[in-house]
């Protein structure tokens, strides 16, 4: 009997698109320096992102929709961006971007995302936190761009697979919803709630897959 073949091109462009997807998401959670607002608001980032999700290895469709283009200047959008995430009204960020700030012990959070990284040989740019959202997603970019690669050589790629499951179980997966109910009671710009959504969303289709894929159930 003939052994069955794996085409590893096909699955290594499958986790391509799911790291795309996460460095993408990060993009668009940085501050909103000019450069940053030249992406969003000229349509560059949405047209990666629309471009990268049909390339998921599952049906994958927001109910909210992709952020689109918005009318606001870049001050404005800064000012709702310090608004929502950086500085309330009342001097805490109603809706933080930091992981351990929707949690009773943020160093607790703190040192278990370090422990991720370490584990990986991976170290913090000067001035970054382990548990801001644009760090935990680059940090899921990375392992599913590591996936890629082991399908190329003789790396155990499930190991690649459990490390995403188990990292977005413990931090995105968890957070992120509460994140975002926090957000809906604030009347955001429309680009934030739908950034959020998609966010949201993403991370816990992207969850239930890795589930599938290590039962080996996955289509």
């Amino acid at each position: 009997m003939r052994a069955a073949t794996f085409d590893h091109s096909a699955e290594a462009a499958r986790a391509g698109a799911r790291s795309e997807v996460y460095q993408l998401l990060a993009r668009a959670f940085a501050y909103p320096d000019s450069v940053v607002y030249d992406d969003l608001s000229k349509g560059r980032w949405r047209g990666e992102i629309e471009r990268a999700l049909p390339r998921l290895p599952y049906d994958f469709s927001s109910p909210g929709g992709t952020p689109g283009e918005f009318a606001v200047s870049c001050d404005d959008l800064q000012t709702e961006y310090v608004r929502l995430f950086e500085v309330g009204a009342m001097g805490a960020a109603p809706c933080s971007l930091f992981a351990g700030h929707h949690e009773r012990d943020r160093m607790r959070v703190m040192e278990e995302l370090i422990r991720f990284y370490d584990f990986f040989g991976l170290r913090l740019g000067e001035g970054q936190l382990p548990d801001h959202i644009t760090v935990e997603l680059e940090f899921m970019h990375y392992l599913a761009s590591m996936e890629a690669e082991s399908l190329a050589g003789e790396d155990d790629r499930d190991s690649y697979r459990r490390a995403q499951g188990d990292f977005l179980e413990r931090h995105l997966a968890r957070w992120l919803p509460v994140l975002r109910e926090k957000l809906q009671r604030q009347g955001p710009l429309p680009f934030f709630a739908g950034l959020v959504a998609l966010a949201d969303e993403f991370v816990r289709a992207d969850r239930d897959y890795l589930k599938l894929r290590l039962r080996g159930t996955a289509p």
